[in-house]
C-alpha cells in the first residue's frame, strides 16, 4: 500500500506539496483545485515505470489512452518536474509532447534519481509500480449502449472508460470472487460467481437491477441488456434505463475482478447514481479496499463519503484505513493546498473546513433568511 505521494512543478502544484495516501483515499474540493491532478500523477508514475521497465525508453508521452495533458508548457512552470510515491523519486524534463525522465543512478531498492547524460541500464528493476496492476475509471465512462467492442486483453480490464465491461463480463461470468469482496448483505444471494455478484451489487446499487450479457464472435461485440426483477418484464436495451447503471456497472466489475495488491483510481463515482445509489456505491469501495486492493477516489458526494464512513462503522474499521484529502486554494497565498482531514473511530470527521460539503448548510441559512423578509 501506497502511504505518500509528493508532487513538485506539476500542473498547480508549484512547490513540493505532500499527499497523503490510505488504504481508502478520498479526494473532494471545489472544481479546478488538484484532485485531478493527483490522479494523474499516479497515472504518470506508473506511465513512466512501464516505458523505462517494460520498453527501456526514457520518454514518457504526455497524450496518450488514460492521459490528456497537453504540451510540457501547459503542465510544468520550469523545465523540471519532480513525482514521488513513498520516497520513490522521479525526476522529468520537459520535451515538446512528452517528458523525459531522467536518472542519475539506480539504489540497490531500484529508487530513481536526478540526472543522466548516458543510456539506460536496461538491466535496471524497479520497486514502486512495476509490478502494481492499476484500474483506471475515468469521470467520462461511456453511457447506454447496446453493443461493446470485444478485445483480448493481456491485462484484464474495463477500460479507461468502462468500453470493454460486456466483453471483460461475457468472457469470466464463472469467475470466483474473492470471499471479502462478495455481497453479503442477503443471505439468499451467496453465489460466489462474478454474474451473480454483478447481479447482487447492481440490484443493491440501483434498486432491482439486473444485466444480461452475450457476444457474437463473428462481429466481435458483446451485448448487454436491462430488466428490473420486480416488474417481471423482460431484458431490455441498456437505453431504456438511463445513465446510472451504464456508469457504475464497470466500478462493480472492476472492483470484484481486481487483481490483489492493486490499485483501483474512479473519479465520480456518484455520476448519475440517486444519493441512496451514491452511498451505497461508497460502501461497495470499502469493502473493496478492505481485500488486498488500494482504492482512489475523486468525487463531489457527501452521500459516497457518508456510504464509506457507515460501512466502516459496521465492520470496525479504523481511522487511518480512510484518507479524506481536502483539496482548496489558500484565500491569502493563492497556492494550492490538500488537508488530510482526520476521522476518529466514530468516523467522525474532526475538523469540517470551511468548503467542505457544507453548501446545504449555507443554502438553508439563506432560505430562512429569505422567509424572514417575507411578509
Amino acid at each position: 500500500m501506497f502511504k505518500l505521494l509528493e508532487i513538485e512543478n506539476f500542473k498547480c502544484f508549484s512547490g513540493r506539496t505532500p499527499i497523503s495516501l490510505s488504504q481508502l483515499t478520498v479526494c473532494t474540493g471545489m472544481n479546478s483545485v488538484g484532485k485531478s491532478t493527483l490522479i494523474q500523477a499516479l497515472l504518470l508514475i506508473k506511465q513512466s515505470h512501464e516505458s523505462l521497465g517494460e520498453f527501456k525508453d526514457r520518454n514518457v508521452l504526455l497524450n496518450t489512452e488514460a492521459l490528456r495533458l497537453g504540451s510540457t508548457n501547459q503542465i510544468m512552470l520550469t523545465d523540471k518536474m519532480i513525482l514521488s510515491v513513498d520516497g520513490d523519486f522521479i525526476e522529468y524534463s520537459a520535451g515538446e509532447d512528452k517528458l523525459s525522465l531522467i536518472i542519475d543512478k539506480i539504489s540497490s531498492s531500484g529508487d530513481l534519481f536526478d540526472m543522466l547524460d548516458e543510456d539506460i541500464d536496461t538491466d535496471i528493476e524497479l520497486d514502486t509500480m512495476q509490478d502494481i496492476a492499476l484500474y483506471y475509471l475515468n469521470a467520462e465512462r461511456l453511457g447506454p449502449r447496446n453493443y461493446q467492442e470485444m478485445k483480448s486483453h493481456n491485462f484484464l480490464h474495463c477500460g479507461y472508460h468502462g468500453e470493454y465491461t460486456f466483453d471483460v463480463v461475457e468472457k469470466n461470468p464463472d469467475t470466483e470472487v474473492p470471499k471479502k469482496r462478495r455481497y453479503n448483505l442477503d443471505s439468499n444471494q451467496k453465489v460466489p460467481h462474478l454474474i451473480k455478484q454483478i447481479d447482487y451489487w447492481m440490484s443493491y446499487i440501483v434498486n432491482g437491477v439486473e444485466v444480461n450479457f452475450s457476444s457474437d464472435v463473428t462481429s466481435q461485440l458483446s451485448q448487454m441488456k436491462v430488466r428490473q426483477a420486480a416488474l417481471d418484464t423482460p431484458f431490455n436495451s441498456p437505453y431504456n434505463f438511463g445513465f446510472g447503471i451504464s456508469y457504475v456497472l464497470p466500478i462493480i466489475v472492476t472492483g470484484l475482478m481486481a487483481n490483489a495488491n492493486s490499485v483501483i483510481i474512479v473519479e465520480n463515482p456518484e455520476a448519475h447514481l440517486h444519493p441512496a445509489g451514491q452511498s451505497r456505491i461508497g460502501e461497495f469501495l470499502a469493502q473493496i479496499s478492505c481485500d488486498d486492493v488500494q482504492v482512489v477516489i475523486e468525487t463531489h458526494s457527501e452521500h459516497v463519503i457518508n456510504g464509506i464512513r457507515r460501512y466502516a462503522l459496521k465492520n470496525n474499521l479504523l481511522p487511518d484505513d480512510i484518507c479524506i484529502n481536502y483539496f482548496s486554494i489558500n484565500k491569502e497565498t493563492h497556492k494550492h493546498e490538500v488537508s488530510r482531514l482526520l476521522l476518529n473511530d466514530r468516523m467522525d470527521i474532526l475538523k469540517w473546513p470551511d468548503g467542505f460539503f457544507d453548501q446545504e448548510a449555507k443554502d438553508l441559512k439563506e432560505l430562512r433568511e429569505l422567509r424572514g423578509g417575507k411578509k
